[in-house]
């Protein structure tokens, strides 16, 4: 019996192949790409773990009482009890700060998207006059801390009288706002064809009708991103509400869990209950939206 060649020719290989009897090519496995991926996926958990591991333990405090706070260091309370949610809620001003918060932020949300819009729109498609100082303008603001505004800002509200009220949140929280919307919200127009409103236009479309009916349902990401932003940044912040705000029925939910920090004693299972009601309405609209958010941060970033 005759031996194989060494070399296959092309043609016994396309008999073989007809006649399958082909030998299946043997799968290499690159075990320095396994295990780089091993050590990265147990990073990204280490990762995730350290940031989640501060929302635990504040969930689980909550359940505690104030003596076990202070004497154990276990993570699972060992007597779960709801006094501190029913102290927050019922002997405290809680829900009032809530709607503050509420109020504001939503305002803010509102306020940034419409305005952003129509700022983000002109910059996108229109050219004039001062166009590229005032695109320039909004990323230097973002640089600045906000604590290097605190002085002038104060200035400026107390001559409009507007000191402990809550139009004074409302006009700061706006203005750092406006900053990110309309550049985001730029990036996000640029990325939109110009054909698409020069096919309205031809059919009688008017400019208003092309930025409400086509534009803005065309950039749902990108709002949706201003959105969460504007949000989480008024629902958040302490520094100026702490600086603006001295009436208690004006407080907001940080300023008011500030409150509970007393001159000798902190109450801690009062800050984790409020800590937690405060958080997890904020977590549960964040990953509702989480999908359009990344998608929106990723196209506000690379278009245009």
């Amino acid at each position: 019996m005759a031996k194989p060649p060494l070399i296959e020719t092309a043609e016994t290989i396309r008999t073989r192949a007809a006649t399958g009897r082909v030998r299946p090519a043997r799968r290499r496995i690159h075990w320095d790409r396994v295990g780089i991926k091993v050590v990265t996926h147990t990073l990204l958990l280490l990762l995730c773990a350290f940031a989640i591991a501060p929302l635990a333990w504040a969930i689980s405090s909550a359940f505690k009482s104030q003596a076990e706070i202070l004497s154990s260091l276990d993570f699972l309370p060992q007597q779960p009890t709801l006094d501190n949610f029913k102290v927050v809620i019922s002997q405290t001003a809680f829900p009032h700060w809530f709607l503050n918060s509420l109020i504001i932020s939503g305002s803010t949300t509102i306020l940034a998207i419409l305005i952003g819009s129509l700022s983000g729109y002109a910059m996108s498609r229109w050219r004039f006059r001062g166009r590229a100082l005032f695109g320039n303008t909004l990323l230097v603001v973002q640089m600045f801390p906000g604590v290097m505004l605190a002085i002038p800002l104060y200035l400026l509200l107390s001559n409009y009288h507007l000191i402990d009220t809550l139009w004074a949140l409302l006009v700061t929280y706006l203005t750092f706002a406006l900053a990110f919307s309309v550049w985001m919200l730029k990036g996000y127009f640029d990325g939109i064809p110009r054909e698409i409103e020069e096919a309205a236009l031809i059919d009688g479309v008017s400019r208003v009708g092309i930025l409400w009916r086509i534009i803005l349902p065309l950039a749902g990401p990108g709002i949706t991103t201003v959105a969460v932003y504007a949000f989480l940044m008024a629902w958040n912040e302490f520094f100026f509400a702490y600086v603006f705000i001295a009436s208690n029925d004006k407080y907001t939910l940080m300023l008011g869990m500030y409150s509970f920090i007393e001159q000798f004693t902190t109450q801690w299972g009062d800050i984790m209950a409020a800590g937690t009601l405060t958080t997890l309405p904020v977590l549960v609209f964040f990953f509702v939206l989480q999908r359009a958010l990344t998608r929106g941060l990723v196209a506000g970033a690379t278009k245009g």
